[in-house]
Order: C-alpha cells, then structure tokens, then sequence
C-alpha cells in the first residue's frame, strides 16, 4: 500500500510556510498528504491555502509560558497524540517543520516506529525539533551551522515557492510599483516590528530613498499617516506577492527570521538584518551571522539601530550593490548549471531514496 506522508509545522509562518511549500510538491507528484496543524496557530487563519486535507490540533505552545500554562500545554499534547493515533489507521511517513503543531505528529511516528524526517529553518533548533531528531531518520537543515546539534544532518536550503525563482524584469516591477532605484525594503516579519518601523519612517523623511515598508497589521495606521505625502515610499500591512518586491528593490532592512534570509538569497537581494533579539536562543541573530560572513549582508543589533548607522550600512551595500547580491546568493543550494534548486525538491528526493 502507498504510505501516505503526514506534514506538520505551524504556529508561527516561520515553521508554516516551508511546509506549504513542501505540500504543493507532493501534491504536483501526486503523492499522498495530509497535513497536521494547530487549531491556535496561522494555519488555522490560513487553511484555505493549504491544497490537501487538513487536521487541527488543540495543541499549543510550551517555551516561555507560566507553569499552569506547561501543564495544560503537556496535557494538550497527550491528549492531541492520542486524538491523531485514533485517526491515522493506515501506513504513513512524517515530515516535520518544527513548532509546536509538529510535535504530536513526532511523538506518533516514534511510537509506532514509522520513519520520521525534520526540517530545521533555524541555525539554532527549536526546542521540537531537538527533542524530535534524537528519533528522526534525516534531519535536514537551511543553515550551516545547525549541523553540530543533528547526529544525522543534511543541509538542503529552505524550501519555498517557485515564484522566488522565476524570471522578473526589475524595472518593469518598479514600474507596477511606482518605484525607482536606489530603493530600500523594509521588512518586520509576519508581525511587523516597531522598531524597524519606526526607524524607516524617520530614515524615509530624512533621505531621498525610494522605500517600501511592510508594516505589520497592528503597526499599518501609524506608519502610513506618518509617510502618506511621501509618494516614492509605499506602505503595505502585508503583501502576499513579497517576491515582487524584492525583486523590484535594491537592499532590505529586515528581521533575520530563516524564510526571509533564504527568500532573500534566491533573488540575491542584500540586506541589513536587525535581528528580533528576544528569539529563542537568539536564534536570528546567528541567522543573519552566517550571511554576513559570506559578505551578503550587514548586522545591525537593535540595540545599535540609530538612523546613522542604519545610513552608513545601506550606503557601503549600496556601494558594493554587485558583490553583496552575488554573496548573498551564493548561499542557497545551486546545480550544476549554476541555477538555484529548490530545496522541498531536495528533501523528496532523499526521502524518497530512503524508502
């Protein structure tokens, strides 16, 4: 009989996304999938975009919460594995991007000894994946650097939507977009961040960059009463079609989260992170670590984000536009024709090698 696979990984975009993607793929191969979130996480906010049957969890986080708040979480868990073991009745294999929507779907391929295979997005594991690899078969990485905390690595990249690797003319985008270069892309990650936020707005009325801000849902009004008479600045709550916008600007300012760092290396477009510095293990902060030393970017600590030290690293990129992208991009998992591969291809392929 066919096994089916079972997709895990949500709670936050960071561990949703890269699974979509790896989704999609199984379902152009026609391979069998269900996918397995939270009922408190964004895939439940974004199931309609989910292309195969779906189960949500009442599962929730456990890291940094009050001790009543673990219990539940423990009991949730318990109570959600046994919920999915009742359901699952056939052959399976798990592929699993991390938070805690993955976990039950970990602790179910353990027990009933079926092959298990986690994705890390991070260079630092989460606390899921941790505890998940000590029974995976492969762990697969996007960063270099997870390898030393995986018995069994294998760095494939991050996966994400084939539009990253599609062909865009960039004046014609700055066209669409009422753009001209030297544009500056400011970006917070799903949630937004006050303080890139802010310190594009002052960075936007003091200079004479063109810009677009993705503000965050909670952060839109401000930011956009503050540049509203700016019409070489645009100011979006979220947009859907990111890979246009990189693709039309010349360097991001932006979080360092793992999607948006390998997002930005397959369009080889620069940036200055500033990482989110309260992330699990400070997580975004060897993120963005990895790509500086490859020359592909600046790291700026928020704590020394000021609007002239934000200046003076977009101008050094902008000065050395060519090798910053072309170092940025080297960081993503090339073929032998020298063209960026997809890293959810990648996975199936060794996955399905094992088998």
């Amino acid at each position: 009989m066919e096994k089916t696979f079972l997709i895990s990984g949500g709670g936050t975009g960071g561990h949703f996304f890269p699974a979509l993607s790896f989704l999609r793929l199984l379902k152009e191969k026609k391979l069998k999938s269900i996918y397995i979130g939270s009922s408190y996480g964004i895939e439940k906010r974004l199931q309609d975009d989910i292309p195969v049957q779906k189960i949500f969890l009442d599962t929730k986080g456990f890291v940094g919460k009050s001790y009543k708040d673990k219990l539940k979480s423990l009991y949730l868990m318990a109570k959600s594995v046994y919920t999915l073991n009742a359901f699952i009745n056939y052959d399976f294999l798990s592929v699993v991007f991390g938070g805690y929507a993955s976990l039950p779907v970990g602790i179910l391929s353990t027990l009933k000894r079926k092959h298990l295979f986690i994705h890390e997005q991070n260079t630092i594991p989460s606390l899921t994946n941790r505890l998940l690899s000590k029974k995976s078969t492969l762990s697969f990485t996007t960063f270099y650097y997870t390898s030393k905390f995986f018995e069994n690595p294998l760095r494939v990249g991050m996966p994400l939507r084939e539009e990253f690797l599609g062909f865009y003319d960039k004046k014609e985008l700055q066209k669409e977009f009422g753009l001209e270069s030297p544009c500056i892309l400011v970006m917070g990650g799903s949630q937004g961040a006050k303080a890139l936020n802010d310190t594009a707005v002052e960075l936007f009325q003091k200079t004479n960059f063109n810009g677009v801000i993705i503000t965050g849902d909670k952060h839109f009004d401000e930011v956009y009463s503050a540049l509203k008479s700016l019409k070489r600045v645009k100011v979006f709550p979220f947009f859907k079609e990111v890979y246009k916008l990189m693709k039309a600007c010349d360097v991001a300012v932006s979080r360092s989260g793992a999607s948006t760092v390998y997002e930005m290396a397959s369009v080889g477009l620069p940036a200055v992170f500033v990482p989110y510095p309260y992330a699990f293990h400070n997580h975004q902060y060897y993120n963005a670590l990895e790509i500086k030393d490859l020359g592909g970017a600046k790291l700026l600590e928020q704590k020394d984000l000021t609007l002239q030290n934000l200046i003076e690293a977009l101008e050094d990129i902008l000065k050395n536009l060519e090798s910053y992208s072309k170092n940025i991009s080297s960081f993503c998992i090339k073929n032998e024709k020298n063209g960026i591969m997809l890293p959810q291809e990648i996975m199936l392929k060794k996955v399905l090698e094992i088998l």
